[in-house]
């Protein structure tokens, strides 16, 4: 994908001259194929809301963002809105990761002016003209996926608009029922898929591909069979899906996946014997998305100015330098989600056969024993190797007589007890007490980890340069294995696909398949590359109570290692950290259109539930 970082940088000084010297003007940029390749660029590097790193509601500072505010996580810091005051509720906002039409817009108008324009310009042959102006569609399909997965059926602009001096109607265009977007979506993509190259030369290869194209038809359809099947439909359409047009969508989902697989373009990655090593792998800035998976990714250039701050948001405790860190902290329901090797249920085994006597552990990392690696390479755990030395997360030490003496400051502070004139130290370098950044939960976010970043000064400098994943190939084959089972029928497909990515994480092959291992295969494959929200959002089910898989009354559970004096080692239990519990509404599966879009189109109509 994405941003050519390399030549970013070089297309916007291009921007600014003609040639050697002058001031470029409009005119002259079509006639010269290095600028109009240079405005190319700029349609990847600004109109793309990619739900990546640097993604926060509110500002970073609030760790907002769509794994703490899935099932998945909490925000580790306790001064924010979402994650502070244990006795409060936090209801998901109306406007949670609006991307505002008057933001959006203003990319998709460039777009179609390009493709128009491109059209026009005799700098460029038929062939040339016929691949950038592909670029240029998938890239508007793009920005109209962005919206439609936030607000349902949005105003389909898809020709240059003219602006009359007094006659600003013209500019106006009512949204779309949102099937007719995914309609467009679909459309585009599948005639893409037959424009695009199947691969790039190297100093091309994050521009788009057929293979981009195949995926976000895969996705896209996907969505859109999830919002007919459990959705409603509202506003005459506007917003939901006739249900009757969810078979016919998943079909299509089906299809673009079918074709992507049989590219044998791109493939699973799994080159290193040590599965929980191999999967880290993918995701890191050593292999920096060049790992035959990845079919889209945003590159990142700390040189060019072009980096992001999440290793400096989320490096554990001790590890993160001069303030900031912590952001993501994965709860034990999570954790519990990993299943063991052999396939059995993950819930963690903290007792003996009695189910009264605590298990003793001589290390903290020993609990997690034959855990799918999976999460070894997503999750840092107590005990967890990072940059030479462990994760310390303690919650406090235990007397020979049974008394606990719990961590009470973060980490850097006091946390000094005495016990038989003996000093200890009952919090663990990265966490344990309630109180201060550190995580609450026990648990930090492995996954995009940069543990070769040794400057961790100053957030703003945005020096992490880890890709982010947009499409990869492990999220096709999860796409294929859920349409085959809401289609039925497909049931060997959907095993053997999802049977692929056990198979590579080194977990043990189901030997059935229904829709909820399917979605459970789903989440912790694909854990905190930012699907989990948006899913729970197309299957309607974030609304729903904790206990039925919902966000609603969810707040997330920690696990506390105990370091016992009496013979050194570790015992766990499981306890609640100060964290509210949640509150999503039925109307918060579309976001609230903003005030400045509905008053300046008229014909724009608000979304169910916002309407005062």
């Amino acid at each position: 994908m994405s941003l050519l970082v390399s030549g970013l940088v070089g297309c916007n000084d291009y921007l600014d001259r003609e040639g050697t010297s002058g001031i470029i003007t409009p005119d002259l940029i079509w006639q010269n194929p290095k600028a109009i390749e240079a405005v190319l660029v700029n349609l990847y590097d600004g109109g793309l809301r990619l739900d990546e790193f640097d993604d926060w509601h509110g500002g970073k500072e609030t760790f907002r963002n769509q794994t703490a505010l899935s099932d998945e996580a909490q925000g580790s810091y306790q001064k924010d809105p979402a994650f502070s005051d244990a006795n409060g509720v936090y209801t998901y906002e109306d406007n949670l990761f609006e991307d505002k039409f008057s933001d959006r817009y203003k990319y998709v108008r460039r777009a179609n002016d390009f493709l128009f324009r491109v059209s026009q310009t005799t700098a460029l042959n038929d062939e040339q003209k016929g691949q950038l102006a592909a670029e240029a569609r998938w890239l508007r399909s793009m920005y109209f996926f962005s919206s439609v997965k936030r607000y349902g059926g949005i105003p389909l602009l898809t020709e240059v608009q003219e602006y009359v001096p007094g006659d600003s109607e013209v500019l106006y265009i009512a949204r779309s029922k949102e099937a007719e977007v995914y309609d467009f979506i679909i459309s585009e993509c599948k005639a893409l898929s037959e424009i695009l190259p199947a691969t790039r030369s190297s100093d091309s290869k994050y521009r788009a591909t057929k293979g981009a194209a195949l995926a976000l038809w895969s996705r896209a359809a996907l969505y859109a069979g999830s919002i007919a099947k459990y959705g409603k439909v509202q506003l005459d359409g506007i917003v939901g899906i006739p249900s009757g047009e969810a078979s016919r969508y998943f079909t299509e989902s089906y299809n673009a996946s079918k074709a992507l697989l049989a590219l044998n373009t791109y493939s699973l990655y799994d080159k290193n014997a040590d599965r929980a090593e191999n999967y880290n792998e993918i995701f890191t800035k050593t292999t920096n998305g060049n790992n035959g998976e990845y079919i889209f990714q945003k590159q990142y250039d700390f040189a060019s100015g072009k980096g992001h701050m999440w290793d400096k948001l989320n490096a554990p405790f001790s590890y993160r330098g001069d303030g900031w860190g912590c952001g993501m902290a994965p709860t034990l329901e999570m954790v519990e989600e990993y299943e063991y090797i052999d396939g059995s249920d993950g819930k963690l085994k903290l007792y003996e056969a009695d189910g009264v006597t605590l298990r003793r552990f001589s290390d903290p990392l020993e609990v997690f024993a034959n855990k799918d690696p999976r999460l070894f390479g997503s999750i840092f755990l107590p005990g967890s190797p990072c940059k030479g030395t462990k994760i310390e997360w303690k919650r406090g030490v235990i007397a020979p007589d049974g008394k606990k003496y719990q961590a009470y400051n973060q980490p850097d502070k006091d946390n000094t007890v005495k016990i038989n004139g003996v000093e200890y130290n009952a919090s663990g370098k990265d966490g344990g007490a309630d109180v201060g950044d550190a995580s609450k939960t026990g648990f930090y976010q492995r996954k995009f980890f940069d543990p070769t970043l040794s400057d961790m000064s100053d957030i703003d400098k945005k020096r992490s340069e880890t890709p982010w994943v947009v499409f990869r190939l492990g999220e096709i084959y999860l796409n294929l294995a859920e349409a085959c089972m809401e289609l039925g029928g497909k049931e060997g497909e959907a095993l053997e696909a999802t049977n692929a990515i056990r198979k590579r994480a080194g977990i043990a092959s189901l030997t059935s398949i229904d829709l909820a291992k399917v979605r459970h295969e789903r989440k912790i494959e694909l854990a905190f590359e930012k699907h989990r929200f948006w899913d729970m959002k197309r299957w309607r089910i974030a609304h729903l109570d904790v206990k039925q898989g919902g966000l609603t009354n969810f707040r997330g559970t920690a696990l506390y290692p105990w370091y016992n004096v009496s013979d050194g080692k570790y015992t766990f239990e499981t306890g609640l950290p100060p964290k509210q519990k949640r509150l999503f509404q039925e109307k918060n599966y579309y976001i609230r259109l903003s005030n400045d879009d509905i008053n300046t189109n008229p014909l724009i109509i608000q979304n169910p539930g916002y309407e005062n």
